[in-house]
């Protein structure tokens, strides 16, 4: 059962009457992916006002909608709920939740490898809810809290942050015992404008850890990591990576293009614990050090631990592999990017013996270097070996220019996907990779 299963738990955790006593089965702020009782909350946002929807929303299956349109203070209408604000009206829920929560609340943010490193550290506990897809923001995320399950022993929620007071707002809102920040990249550039912006943001979440609980944090970085021990003295400070010096780190790492295996070592263990998984690319190293560190810090059986992480646990559209075109192997990375989690992408590819192609298209919000982390990534993808460059957009003119020969720069869809038909071989291996805006997902059927 979730939190909120009926009128009566919305009732509650919005401290508003609500009159029908009516099923809450799921929630949407679109209409378009309603179900049968779902409620049904009015958004308003740049382009669409959720408000202007209501009547759709009732023919799609809502039992009630929350609204924030002043037309319907006094609608006669029982199963319409005026509040004076509906992100508001999510954030008191959420807060509400929380508040009668008595298990572990573990909120993850970082540059990259959130939601994998939610969806690992979910599936290798006990009784665990965590965030559904990738709904991380002021939204999505009370959303989370809402369809989580009563009988949940631990919450797993990933927090996002596009600028500056995001993560604050969020963690305000969950109080985690456990806080981690997976890493500190070239993310949201165009607004946080360097990484120091970024490191900022990202530890907006750590003065709002529970007191005692732990922040798991990357000892890659001296200067990162001193500056998050001076934030706080009373919380516990883990650090994981792929050095000696911390906490938990990889030893005796193997990789096969279908898996990787390496030990964990830890001042904290009598004996290694020996990983085997078929997760690709070594983020996923960390990933999985970070996800063990969480289990150990809650006190949990490693055994569980490994034996669940043998289980499928990449539940999102990240890098996913598939039979393509004339039998070639694609990975599907085109969830998003940002110049970090591109060549940890190019590195993943770069596992493979055959003809390696690489289909890029633009990172967005980088701001004023854009052209430069673009350019970058063509010389990063060359000098690791990547056989072919294929550039969508206008950024990655800079790419394919900077990769010099076998680098191609497309104006137009239809001309990259006739390329890719009469190219593609059956032993290549393709990787396609692009900020979310760029839809790169149209080149995949083609």
């Amino acid at each position: 059962m979730k939190f909120i299963s009926n009128s009566n738990d919305l009732s509650k955790f919005l401290e508003i009457p609500i009159i029908k006593n009516l099923p809450i089965k799921s929630f949407s702020i679109d209409t378009r992916t309603l179900k049968k009782n779902s409620l049904f909350i009015a958004i308003k946002g740049k382009n669409f006002d959720g408000n202007c929807f209501i009547d759709k929303a009732f023919k799609n299956g809502a039992s009630l909608v929350l609204v924030d349109d002043r037309k319907y203070i006094n609608s006669r209408n029982k199963k319409i709920i005026y509040v004076s604000n509906t992100i508001l009206a999510l954030k008191k829920i959420a807060e509400n939740i929380v508040k009668t929560y008595e298990g572990n609340i573990i909120a993850i943010t970082g540059s990259n490898g959130k939601t994998t490193t939610t969806n690992i550290i979910a599936g290798t506990l006990k009784s665990s809810s965590q965030t559904i897809k990738n709904y991380n923001n002021e939204i999505g995320m009370p959303l989370s809290l809402m369809s989580a399950s009563l009988k949940s022993k631990n919450i797993v929620l990933e927090i996002g942050a596009g600028k500056p007071k995001d993560i604050s707002y969020l963690s305000k809102i969950i109080k985690p015992n456990i806080g981690v920040i997976t890493n500190i990249g070239s993310s949201h550039l165009e607004v946080l404008r360097n990484r120091d912006g970024v490191l900022r943001v990202k530890s907006e979440l750590i003065p709002n850890i529970q007191k005692n609980g732990y922040l798991i944090v990357p000892n890659e970085n001296k200067k990162h990591l001193n500056f998050w021990k001076r934030i706080r003295n009373d919380i516990n400070i883990v650090t994981f990576g792929l050095n000696e010096n911390a906490d938990f780190f990889a030893h005796g790492i193997k990789r096969t293009s279908n898996q990787i295996t390496f030990c964990i070592r830890s001042c904290f263990l009598k004996e290694d614990i020996q990983i085997t998984t078929s997760m690709s690319g070594e983020h996923n190293i960390c990933n999985i050090l970070t996800s063990y560190a969480v289990s150990f810090c809650l006190g949990n059986n490693s055994n569980y631990f490994i034996n669940a992480l043998k289980k499928e646990l990449i539940k999102d559209t990240r890098q996913i592999k598939s039979k393509w075109l004339n039998g070639s192997l694609l990975i599907d990375d085109t969830y998003n990017a940002n110049p970090d989690s591109a060549k940890k992408s190019i590195d993943l590819l770069c596992n493979y013996k055959e003809r390696k192609i690489l289909v890029f298209g633009d990172m967005l919000e980088l701001g004023r270097f854009r052209k430069n982390y673009h350019k970058k990534i063509g010389e990063y993808a060359k000098s690791n070996g990547i056989d072919i460059m294929l550039g969508f957009g206008d950024l990655t003119l800079n790419s394919t220019k900077s990769f010099g020969k076998n680098g191609i720069f497309f104006k137009k869809e239809e001309d990259l996907k006739k390329y890719l038909k009469e190219n593609v071989r059956s032993k290549d291996v393709i990787l396609i990779k692009g900020s979310r805006g760029m839809r790169m997902e149209r080149f995949i059927n083609v």
